[in-house]
């Protein structure tokens, strides 16, 4: 009979801390890049203007992964994050189910350590504020990463749902950040560091003319071919930008196709996280302008999905059902 280890969410949260997930993290986007892993287009349904995916793949050295995803915006207003997924890890020789564990969790803590993979790399020399614009469930994770690999104790954010950012205020003023609010997505840009872009949105909130040199902006929404989060003007100015694929960011979100495709961007320019992180790309020189935009890949999830097992193998965690 096949016996799966079922492992919950907060047990996730116990095994994946940022200092064990983000160097796993960063070693799958090298083996990705050098196009040593499996890794199909996964495949996206709307649903009632809702965003579904099923995404699978495998990473040597770590397994078979299969997600499904849901996005559903208006959940928090239902008492749900709006990201709820679940994620089954097989043994890649005998093809056997081994694990079935939370999602939305597990996405949340592989998408922070890949955007603390990339500010590892091109963070700026300055050391400030982290600026988050989108309060909801991933900025939770998104700060504590980062704020792992770069120093800062200092936080400022906006969210135009108040309610979502008097809990996150609390939260993180809880662990030990300084926050301070914003009055708008210029003021929060003109007075960060480090910018991290976690909303729904669908048109622009970080604009150009409100950037400076030595910047570094991670953006993760903007998940539809015409959706946007950042405006052409910002764009042409970042002098580095850094994707988790070249291939799905052109497929999937309009910040990086629609500029392609108007010619304020050229193909050339952009590179991948895992050749920044095999030096095969270079990552921040000097004051730069840079950006890392992310629409996540169904390697994270594999290789999160196989380090959670193991370590809770090891230390006795998770429940093991006979199916």
């Amino acid at each position: 009979m096949t016996r799966v280890t079922l492992i919950k969410g907060r047990e996730l949260e116990d095994l994946l801390k940022p200092e064990i997930l983000i160097p796993e993290i960063e070693q799958a986007f090298i083996k990705y890049s050098r196009g040593e892993t499996v890794s199909p287009p996964r495949t996206v349904m709307w649903i009632e203007g809702n965003w579904w995916g099923v995404m699978q793949s495998y990473v040597p050295g770590y397994g078979v992964g299969v997600k499904v995803v849901s996005l559903i915006p208006q959940n928090p207003s239902r008492g749900l994050p709006s990201i709820q997924a679940l994620v089954v890890l097989f043994d890649e020789i005998m093809g056997s189910p081994v694990a079935l564990m939370e999602g939305g969790i597990l996405t949340a803590l592989r998408t922070g350590a890949a955007s603390a993979v990339s500010v590892k790399y091109m963070a700026p020399s300055e050391l400030g504020p982290i600026g988050i614009i989108g309060t909801g469930f991933q900025a939770r994770y998104q700060l504590k990463f980062i704020a792992s690999v770069y120093k800062s104790d200092e936080v400022v954010i906006h969210d135009l749902r108040s309610d979502a950012a008097r809990s996150f205020k609390s939260w993180a003023e809880g662990i030990g950040f300084r926050v301070l609010e914003a009055s708008s997505h210029e003021d929060l840009v003109r007075r960060s560091r480090v910018i991290v872009e976690s909303s729904t949105t669908r048109e622009p909130v970080i604009l150009g003319k409100w950037l400076d040199k030595n910047q570094h902006v991670v953006s993760i929404g903007a998940h539809a071919t015409n959706h946007r989060a950042l405006d052409d003007e910002a764009l042409s100015r970042f002098s580095k930008i850094v994707v988790d694929s070249r291939k799905a960011v052109l497929e999937e979100t309009g910040d990086i196709r629609v500029p392609l495709e108007q010619g304020i961007i050229k193909i050339d320019k952009i590179a991948e996280l895992g050749e920044v992180a095999a030096n095969v790309r270079k990552g921040r020189e000097g004051d730069e302008l840079t950006l890392f935009k992310s629409v996540g890949l169904a390697i994270q999830d594999a290789c999160a999905a196989t380090l959670a097992y193991r370590l809770a193998k090891t230390k006795g965690l998770g429940i093991e059902v006979e199916l």
